[in-house]
């Protein structure tokens, strides 16, 4: 006997091409997101812009508040495994440091983590938010562990590596900054990336080393 149960709208046809699918809709809801604002994005916007059906969108994604905390949660992710594979690597922390920035900024474009969460918190259920902000506590982690490690070997002189790790998060922003005109204040990013560790390694009472 075989089975000829109907499968959900949307849904492929086989398990090997539900990873890939609804990953694309991760990375081009994120794109639609931070470029035109939650508000203005429809679940139709994204079905169109991923080259699927509507109703493949909402079978993998019930809601939009839904799809916007995992393509949030995804976007982060992607930046923490790319931030730890270089943070891994057996150079002095600063030239690590310049590469996770330059890596930062080439590939999140003006993504401001804070500035979007103000603006979508009130969307999202406190669950949701959680969920987000772990995301960027993970990263966050990792960061401040480069920080204590360096620390440890005297590489560096910080007495709180969360309070490191959180400075430079802050500083990435400065890559993404625009001239009233529009354009970028540091159109170079790697010029942009050795503005902003430099910063960061000699602050604003030293010396440049």
């Amino acid at each position: 006997m075989s089975s000829t149960s109907r499968k959900p709208p949307g849904r492929p046809r086989s398990s090997e091409q539900a990873a890939p699918v609804s990953d694309r809709i991760l990375q081009i809801a994120m794109h639609e997101f931070i470029r035109s604002g939650y508000d203005a994005v429809s679940m139709d916007d994204i079905a169109k812009a991923s080259g699927v059906t509507k109703a493949s969108v909402y079978y993998y994604f019930p809601s939009k508040a839904v799809l916007l905390t995992e393509s949030t949660i995804r976007l982060m992710n992607v930046v923490r495994a790319a931030t730890l594979k270089i943070l891994q690597k057996p150079l002095p922390l600063r030239e690590r440091l310049l590469e996770v920035t330059y890596n930062h900024l080439q590939a999140t474009t003006s993504f401001d983590f804070e500035g979007f969460m103000n603006k979508i918190e009130t969307v999202l259920t406190p669950e949701q938010t959680e969920n987000m902000r772990k995301a960027e506590h993970q990263l966050l982690e990792a960061l401040a562990d480069a920080f204590a490690e360096a620390s440890d070997k005297g590489e560096i002189h910080t007495a709180d590596s969360w309070l490191a790790a959180r400075s430079y998060m802050a500083l990435l922003m400065i890559g993404h900054s625009k001239q009233p005109d529009g354009t970028f204040t540091y159109p170079d990013k790697r010029l942009a990336a050795d503005k902003i560790v430099s910063m960061l390694w000699n602050g604003i009472g030293n010396s440049p080393a």
